[in-house]
């Protein structure tokens, strides 16, 4: 009879502890979810607040989270916010280079569409003399083919700047895209009986595309050309160091204040001694980003009342 007591109590125990056991489950899971709902309100909250201020454009509320979960939240709205505003930081940059763009582009086009526009009407004229009519046909050509290289210009520059053109370099000598590019702006030295000299050239090989490298030039000797007065001589000579070799163009210009050296390399820019000259600003820009593409780069030195050096270094190939 007293085992059978004990053993009776022993299983009460057991069914006690049981209930204990379920009851101490019981409470943990609720404290559990209870842990849980309040964890997730907090990060319901934190990602709402972080929402706002995303939406809103202000700064992350600051203490709000400090561990855990909400945290990382927090730290992934940090950098989808900095995303966010170099994305549109970017944007602006893009629309503020379309307006001017679009304001410069209006302007260059300006002058040459109205001569155009102006020597037409006067050719609608039947009583002109057969002189006077040839000279404005003559005139109306000169516009159109100004209007025609400027828009050319335009469109490549617009091509470089976007990334949509790409050089294909060739380690050859340099001096027939340089002769190329004499040859181009020949007639326009004739005019102002300027005489193009050529030193000899080296005959190492350089990294370039020659399309792309005669343009360079071609741009350059029409500065040159444009601004040496004259009678006076422009002078291409080529100097080789260890890694680059350099072309050189000399003008007898009027020169350019150091002030301006790394201004006349920029988009529509025109320095203080362009004053009365035809250009838009466009070529020496244009000749900078070609040789950029190429792995060179361009230089200037001047002085006023003597004239300019343009060198262009590309990159030099030796043979292995």
């Amino acid at each position: 009879v007293h085992m059978e007591g004990v053993s009776g109590m022993t299983r009460e125990q057991t069914l006690l502890a049981l209930c204990l056991l379920l009851l101490a489950a019981a409470l943990a899971t609720l404290l559990g979810m209870l842990r849980f709902r309040r964890q997730y309100f907090r990060l319901y909250r934190e990602v709402q607040l972080c929402q706002r201020a995303l939406l809103a454009d202000q700064p992350l509320p600051e203490g709000s989270c400090q561990e855990g979960a909400p945290s990382a939240v927090r730290e992934d709205f940090a950098r989808i916010m900095k995303k966010f505003r170099r994305e549109r930081q970017e944007a602006r940059e893009d629309r503020d280079a379309v307006r001017e763009l679009t304001s410069n582009l209006s302007h260059q086009l300006k002058t040459p569409l109205a001569n155009i526009r102006l020597y037409q009407e006067l050719l609608k004229s039947p009583e002109l003399p057969p002189g006077r009519r040839q000279c404005l046909e003559n005139r109306l050509e000169e516009q159109t083919d100004r209007l025609d290289r400027l828009l050319t210009a335009l469109f490549k520059m617009m091509d470089l700047e976007r990334g949509a053109a790409a050089p294909s370099p060739a380690n050859i000598p340099v001096l027939s895209a340089v002769r190329r590019a004499v040859e181009s702006v020949l007639p326009r030295a004739d005019q102002k009986h300027i005489r193009i000299r050529m030193e000899p050239f080296p005959d190492a090989p350089l990294l370039h595309d020659p399309a792309w490298t005669e343009e360079v030039f071609a741009n350059i000797l029409e500065n040159a050309v444009k601004y040496a007065p004259e009678g006076s001589d422009v002078t291409l000579s080529m100097e080789c160091f260890e890694t680059y070799g350099a072309v050189r163009v000399q003008d007898k210009g009027p020169g350019i204040p150091k002030e301006e050296y790394t201004k006349i390399f920029q988009k529509f820019y025109r320095g203080s001694s362009s004053s009365g000259k035809e250009g838009w600003g466009i070529g020496l820009y244009l000749a900078r980003l070609l040789v950029e593409r190429e792995h060179g780069y361009i230089t200037v030195s001047s002085e006023p009342g003597k004239g300019s050096t343009f060198s262009v270094f590309l990159p030099l190939m030796t043979e292995v």
